[in-house]
């Protein structure tokens, strides 16, 4: 009997268990909704979702994978690869440029623009005024859209410092615009004196005020690209956005130019808009305005504070 004891095993053995692999949920559902990222040096680092293989969420949760150049360079990704992007922004482009080139071709004519028909310039950068509702919208729908899908918790989760998440975005998106609009902002020029009526100078860059013109067009097109980006991160809808950018580009003007001028004037100088004109040297013959660099500085102060709010309520909001 102690012999037969002896042979049975005392302890239980237990078959070995292969390791779990745990699915990152997050990273998941940012792969899915965006294939392009699917690749070996993705904006979480050198990971695959090849051949079913899943990233870890140790290797996806790893803070120092994660650097601003990284996101920056994913959040490029994803822009010019989503087609309706870049559909708006050339759209807006094209929009600034063909009315920029109507209007400058209905110069001296009873159908042109009141506000501007005198001034050859500001005809041939007039198309802007809708080109600016475009970009701005369109950074309020780069971010809301994500907010709506639930793919900004898949940046969230990939990257914790959310605030570099919403700089990546504005910082992408501004360049972006900048360089696009730069582009349309000297064809639309040369577009519009070309087609400008014999009774209208036709002007050259080399003339004064063009250039800070051109410029100030394109950096206010920037300003207002970054804008857009941070009312999408503070509001979270599209629908939202829109009216907020429409009221604070077209509406806001109105409606305080209605007041006494004890009030309209101090106010109306520092809008968006009217900043802009001090920008560009293209206000309206009468109209007071800031100075160039105060210009400038009030349409920084814009964008320093809708994208500080915005890294305030990303911070502390839930995605």
């Amino acid at each position: 009997m102690t012999a037969l004891t002896s042979r049975i095993p005392t302890h239980s053995q237990t078959e070995p268990t292969e390791p779990t692999d745990e699915t990152s949920e997050p990273m998941t559902s940012l792969l899915t909704a965006d294939p392009t990222l699917d690749t070996t040096d993705g904006p979480a680092g050198p990971v695959t979702a090849r051949h079913g293989t899943t990233p870890t969420s140790s290797t996806i949760s790893a803070p120092g994978r994660f650097g601003f150049g990284r996101l920056v360079s994913a959040e490029w990704l994803k822009f010019r690869t989503v087609r309706s992007n870049l559909i708006a922004l050339f759209g807006a482009a094209v929009a600034a440029i063909g009315f920029g080139t109507l209007f400058a071709s209905l110069a001296d004519s009873d159908d042109a623009p009141g506000r501007i028909a005198s001034d050859g310039l500001s005809l041939s950068l007039g198309g802007f005024d809708l080109a600016q509702l475009i970009i701005a919208i369109l950074g309020v729908a780069l971010v809301a859209g994500e907010y709506q899908t639930g793919l900004i918790r898949s940046w969230f989760a990939a990257a914790p410092n959310r605030i570099s998440v919403l700089l990546a975005k504005v910082s992408v998106f501004t360049g972006a615009v900048l360089v696009v609009s730069s582009a349309a902002v000297a064809i639309a020029f040369l577009a519009g004196q070309a087609v400008l009526p014999d009774t209208t100078a036709a002007l050259s860059l080399t003339d004064d005020g063009v250039l800070q013109a051109l410029a100030g067009t394109a950096f206010y097109a920037a300003c207002i690209g970054a804008m857009g980006v941070a009312l999408g991160f503070l509001l979270r809808s599209t629908a939202a956005g829109a009216g907020a950018v429409v009221t604070m580009l077209m509406l806001a003007p109105l409606m305080i130019s209605l007041l006494p001028s004890s009030i309209a004037d101090p106010v109306g100088k520092i809008l968006p808009s009217n900043a802009a004109d001090a920008v560009t040297g293209l206000a309206a013959p009468g109209a007071e305005v800031l100075s160039t660099g105060w210009g400038i500085a009030v349409l920084l102060a814009w964008v320093v504070g809708l994208v500080g709010a915005a890294a305030v309520v990303v911070h502390r909001r839930d995605a």
